[in-house]
């Protein structure tokens, strides 16, 4: 009985402290070693909508700051080089209140890459990041408030968070 209980116990305590796999989301342990920063240039924006990819750009840089160890830094001093171009932007009505539009759509389409500067390997490309966001315009004119703006840094941060995901995950 005592030979069982000490079998027992050994089991769970190798079994307790046994590697099983898993690993943490949005932890970068499998990017190249010789990467520790990365250049985040401003976004091109190849679209009439104004500052968009600088809140685009500045979701990004806020995003890999608060989950990774990367130094984010000019492209001269980087390992790395996270490039993006806004491609599409369009706010379309989808629902009509009294002959105009009061919700509308926003969507963006971007392509980025992440390039190894040292290799000159591209490590991460996506050609087609498509997000959308939904904003209201108050008919009533001491109600009214501009959502726009608060909708683009809504839809900055979900692209930000799923871009630096989808490049920690691809290694």
């Amino acid at each position: 009985m005592k030979t069982n209980n000490l079998l027992v116990s050994l089991v769970l305590l190798v079994l307790a402290t046994s590697n099983c796999g898993y690993h943490v989301a949005g932890k970068a342990a499998a990017m190249p070693q010789n990467i520790d920063s990365i250049a985040i240039p401003i976004f091109v924006n190849k679209t009439p909508k104004y500052r968009l990819e600088q809140r685009l750009t500045a979701a990004v840089v806020d995003e890999f700051v608060a989950r990774t160890g990367y130094r984010i830094t000019d492209p001269l001093a980087a390992k790395a080089l996270l490039t993006g171009e806004v491609t599409e932007f369009r706010a379309d009505p989808v629902i009509f209140a009294g002959g105009a539009g009061s919700t509308f759509l926003v969507t963006v389409r971007m392509r980025v890459a992440l390039k190894d500067l040292s290799t000159k390997k591209l490590l991460f490309e996506n050609n087609n990041f498509y997000f959308r966001e939904e904003f209201e315009i108050s008919r009533a004119s001491r109600e009214f408030f501009p959502e726009e703006g608060p909708a683009l840094d809504r839809l900055a941060k979900e692209f930000s968070r799923t871009l630096v995901s989808s490049i920690l995950e691809s290694f």
